[in-house]
């Protein structure tokens, strides 16, 4: 009998050393992520003003950022790099991806990193009604042993079926890219969209978790406030992502949309 309880005894004590150790071998990073669409530049004040937009990005200081709508020397932003331009001011990585030729130069978005980059890719998306689209999709690493997937998004603009239908098929085209590769997941961006539209419902459908904002959730304040930013994540069975905290700046001269900021942390 005693030698029965001293087994019992070690065996227990080994079960409670190999679940510390297991929960020892798990590692938990924290990521800062940012939306921003900063309307080229031009404030609700119709001044012309990108140093504007980079000291929001500058002060929230995130490891990821997604913009939208960017000129790439264009005539209408004095044939300026804005990409590079805010990268600069916010010492991070900065990477343009092109819509289209526009006024002498490029139009579309940019991401900006201040973490490593293991690859970049920019997505040719089906074109929207009047213009084309991309997305851009970054592997960062975000810390020594992880990289995940990054991916900025600016889906079509035009409203009723026709822009539902165009978004959707935008958004297939990114979720049949991102399932070629075996990693965690974060869309950010401006989808053009509600919460509850086609298109959200399609990733909802394909395993990403919406980051919910709350009360305070509209993020254009230009004519009909809507919610049309979001932060988007999905995980994988070795890389568990989930929210600590969203938030919408109170920022309404900048642009027609407000910054989105969102904490989250990865498990691994």
């Amino acid at each position: 009998m005693i030698l029965f309880k001293r087994v019992l005894c070690s065996m227990l004590c080994i079960a409670g050393f190999l679940s510390l150790a297991s929960c020892d071998l798990q590692k938990t990073v924290e990521v800062k992520i940012m939306s921003y669409n900063i309307r080229h530049g031009q404030g609700m004040d119709e001044v012309l003003d990108l140093s504007r937009a980079a000291s929001i990005i500058r002060a929230e200081a995130p490891d990821l950022c997604g913009l939208q709508e960017i000129d790439h020397y264009c005539s209408r932003t004095d044939s300026v790099d804005q990409t590079g331009y805010l990268a600069e001011e916010t010492k991070m990585t900065g990477t343009f991806g092109k819509f289209m030729d526009y006024q002498g130069g490029q139009y579309g978005m940019a991401t900006l990193s201040a973490k490593p980059l293991v690859s970049t890719k920019v997505l040719s998306l089906p074109d929207g009604i009047y213009e084309p689209r991309s997305a851009i999709i970054l592997e960062a690493e975000i810390s020594e042993d992880l990289s995940v997937l990054f991916a900025n998004v600016h889906f079509d603009w035009i409203n009723g079926l026709e822009g539902d239908s165009s978004r959707l098929n935008q958004a297939m085209a990114l979720v049949e890219y991102l399932d070629t590769i075996e990693k965690s997941v974060i869309i950010t961006g401006d989808f053009n969209c509600t919460p509850n539209s086609p298109t959200m419902q399609y990733f909802y459908d394909h395993g990403f978790a919406f980051a919910q904002k709350g009360a305070d959730s509209l993020s254009f304040q230009g004519g009909k406030k809507a919610e049309i930013d979001h932060v988007i994540y999905r995980s994988t069975a070795g890389q568990k992502i989930s929210l600590k905290r969203i938030k919408l700046l109170d920022e309404p001269l900048v642009s027609d949309h407000r910054p989105l900021v969102a904490e989250l942390e990865v498990t691994y």
